[in-house]
């Protein structure tokens, strides 16, 4: 990651009860106001199990006229080191110690004090970047194949807002696929092999959605009525939807005048 040049200027030791992640990334953003600096060596010592550990890492730190940053969660870890430092003259930049202090003045919060809790976060956003990427992929009936791997199958007619309340789950770290329904197109056969499978349907009253087509026909450039927007092909697609609902024993879901927000609320107290 770094090269390592003889007779360094700058050298840095990384110390950590973790990966030593979050140093990291400040000496990156620290260092980029150093353009000029060239000569850097950084060491990093993870996963600092015990004390000797570290006094062992702080001593060779002085032997070598290092710069010790450090993100201990232990607070014994960081007493010692902080004392050691002092008695020795080790320059010594403790990244977590003041900032929880004062965010536990501030707020009145107990931190957990868990070592590698940003590396649990980072393992919660990419589920979520997951999710995300496969429900774009199972958006609107365009996939079937891993449609088993679903937390989730939302089905319902146009304009029921399936897409929207796919997305939203899927940020939330949910597999979510959905499909249109339609009555000239039957649904595949993959989506009934799979029994296991969360089923939703979302529905309305045919006046309601005949008014959230009629706008999107106004968005489209479109005049006058079409079939999308007719009444009697509305309460048409609505039975044929109530049918579906039956067959993949869905949980139905009324969206009618409901936020996204309250919608999503519903599926994840199934899920």
């Amino acid at each position: 990651m770094y090269s390592k040049i003889s007779n360094p200027q700058l050298r840095l030791f990384v110390v950590s009860d973790s990966i030593g992640e979050t140093a990291q990334r400040m000496i990156h953003a620290t260092l980029t106001q150093f353009p000029d600096l060239a000569q850097i060596e950084i060491k990093k010592y993870p996963f600092i199990k015990n004390e000797e550990e570290l006094l062992q890492v702080l001593n060779r730190a002085q032997i070598q006229s290092a710069v010790v940053v450090t993100t201990l969660v232990n607070p014994a870890f960081n007493k010692v080191g902080q004392a050691y430092a002092h008695e020795r003259n080790i320059p010594y930049v403790d990244y977590m110690s003041n900032l929880i202090g004062i965010i536990q003045q501030q707020t009145h919060c107990s931190p957990i004090m868990e070592s590698g809790a940003l590396r649990k976060l980072d393992e919660s956003y990419f589920k979520r970047i997951e999710a995300i990427e496969y429900s774009v992929k199972y958006d609107d009936g365009k996939h079937f194949t891993d449609i088993g791997e679903a937390d989730a199958l939302i089905v319902g007619v146009s304009r029921t807002s399936k897409t929207p309340l796919s997305m939203y789950l899927a940020n939330k770290g949910y597999k979510v696929a959905n499909i249109p329904l339609v009555p000239e197109i039957d649904i595949p056969d993959e989506v009934f092999k799979y029994k296991n499978l969360k089923v939703f349907g979302l529905t309305a009253s045919p006046q309601y959605i005949l008014n959230i087509r009629n706008e999107r026909v106004k968005v489209l450039g479109l005049h006058g009525p079409t079939n999308y927007n007719s009444i009697e092909r509305i309460k048409a697609e609505l039975i044929y939807a109530e049918e579906v609902f039956e067959k993949l024993n869905a949980t139905i879901i009324n969206t009618e005048y409901k936020s996204i927000e309250e919608s999503a609320f519903y599926i994840e107290k199934f899920l």
